[in-house]
């Protein structure tokens, strides 16, 4: 039995049962919005909302909503950002931001910068042990505790603008990883900074047999990418051949289902996946334990939650947020409503609307989903077709005709007849009008909106089947392969007009 081994399981052990012993509810949350008050009431954001009388008030959620206006990424760089990125001082947090995170978004949307804070480090490397620790409840032998972690990320290579730093989030916490921590982190310094994708790829590849790998952790489509080419290179019947080890796989950035049978394929044993739930802006949630329906919010990580359920009230037909919209705190939500995520962060954003929808699938432990993009949903004449129903559709359609669907994307069409116009990718030769037809079908059954638009002013759908590379090779054309970059399920005027031209 190895030593290091044995310490290890023994310390996940321990510190699982302690997290579990750990009071959780949404009392914690009243605390991190409180510790967040108190350390920027000095900054220029700090004494303008005045946070000094927040934090004296009886109510202190409550008059945080009420002084403070929810915000979108535009909206608060041209007030409060711009001047962070110029080097100023206490600006929307203590000191000044040495490092900015570009967050990829989805193809044909410019990078945002998103600060990074010391502090942001510091709950990133403790949430990520506390997730570690879950390993304990997938039951391991010793000897997993001693195997390597791949991490499938963006390049950690970072641009030095003068006043800060800017780059891929984990290009800027792999500077930081501790370095005890190293020995087990792959593909190493060398391979993490090369900043094409390609280059990188054949150094994993070339690395692999080195390797003894227990976790791998990535965007799915990337991380298929790797096994794939790892399996070809080698001649492998699995990538267990190489990595017999390998037992978790930890996903995120986009729905696993899509992916999952062709991933199955791949490994040679089972193979346990942890969603978790890490954008530029913090870390929000993973998956506590592979027979989990959801992700447990983190509730004290650096990050107060608010959320405004996404319904017509709320946002108009475009996904834009109406003036008069409130987001409630944690103690009001619902299971089964889907919610618009806004944070408050300990890098200095104020009740900054994520972009993101999520939906509840456990008050008990709260325990959440992403269910899709506040701008990426389908309503052209009140379908509201959300992309956690058209990742349903796809899957059962894929499921019903025994086909493989990982990339797909869709768009509105007005002109003439009012219909949706969707583009799959499989490797299979079978009918558009099939497909079509089908995926009508089950996406009336999911959503019944839909299926009443249908009966009246929306037609039937079109359907366009591409092999899957071409959505790949459209991402390579825009220069975002690898890291945290993914197709678009619902096209905007602007991507859709790159698209066809792509498509020729």
């Amino acid at each position: 039995m190895a030593l290091i081994g044995s310490i290890l399981k023994g310390t996940a052990k321990l510190g699982n049962q302690f997290e579990e012993k750990k009071r959780f509810d949404y009392s914690l949350q009243t605390k991190v919005l409180q510790k967040l008050l108190d350390k920027a009431k000095g900054t220029d954001f700090g004494r303008t909302y005045n946070f000094k009388e927040i934090l004296q008030s009886t109510s202190p959620l409550h008059e945080f909503s009420s002084a403070i206006p929810i915000t979108t990424y535009e909206e608060f760089y041209e007030k409060w950002l711009t001047r962070t990125l110029q080097g100023e001082k206490d600006v929307i947090w203590p000191g000044r931001m040495k490092y900015f995170a570009l967050s990829s978004g989805t193809s044909g949307s410019p990078s945002k910068r998103i600060p990074v804070s010391e502090t942001f480090i510091k709950n990133f490397q403790r949430v990520s042990l506390t997730q570690m620790l879950t390993l304990h409840d997938y039951g391991m032998e010793t000897d997993f505790y001693e195997k390597s972690l791949l991490i499938i990320g963006g390049s950690s290579q970072l641009k030095d603008m003068e006043l800060y730093k800017e780059g891929d989030l984990s290009g800027i916490l792999a500077g930081k990883i501790p370095f005890w921590f190293s020995k087990f982190s792959k593909p190493g310094k060398t391979i993490s900074r090369l900043p094409n994708w390609e280059m990188k790829l054949g150094a994993i590849v070339k690395e692999a047999p080195k390797w003894n790998i227990g976790i791998i952790s990535g965007v799915p489509a990337w991380v298929e990418m790797v096994l794939k080419s790892i399996i070809k290179t080698y001649n492998l019947n699995s990538i267990h051949d190489i990595w017999p080890s390998l037992k978790v796989y930890a996903h995120g950035g986009v729905a696993i289902d899509p992916y999952k049978p062709e991933l199955m394929k791949l490994f040679g044993q089972e193979v346990f996946f942890q969603e978790t739930y890490l954008a530029s802006e913090g870390y929000f949630a993973y998956q506590k334990g592979g027979n989990r329906k959801g992700m447990r919010l983190l509730l004290n990580s650096g990050v107060y939650f608010e959320f405004i359920p996404f319904d017509r009230n709320n946002f108009d037909e475009t996904g834009k947020l109406r003036p008069e919209a409130v987001a409630l705190p944690l103690h009001e939500v619902k299971e089964g409503v889907d919610y618009a995520l806004v944070v408050s962060t300990c890098s200095g954003l104020w009740r900054y609307l994520i972009g993101d929808t999520i939906r509840f699938t456990s008050l008990l432990d709260y325990e959440i989903r992403i269910t899709g993009r506040i701008t990426h949903f389908l309503s052209i004449c009140g379908e509201h077709l959300s992309v956690d129903n058209m990742n349903k559709g796809i899957q059962q359609t894929a499921e019903k005709l025994g086909i493989h669907i990982p990339e797909y994307t869709a768009h509105a069409v007005k002109n003439g007849k009012i219909r949706h116009h969707w583009y799959l990718g499989t490797d299979k030769i079978v009918s558009d009008q099939e497909v079509a037809l089908l995926l009508d079908q089950e996406l009336q059954k999911i959503n019944d909106d839909y299926a009443s638009v249908r009966k009246h002013t929306l037609d039937k759908p079109t359907v366009t089947l591409l092999p899957k590379e071409y959505f790949i090779d459209f991402l390579a054309r825009k220069g975002k392969l690898g890291g945290q970059n993914k197709f678009p399920r619902v096209m905007k005027p602007e991507q859709l007009e790159e698209w066809k031209s792509f498509l020729g």
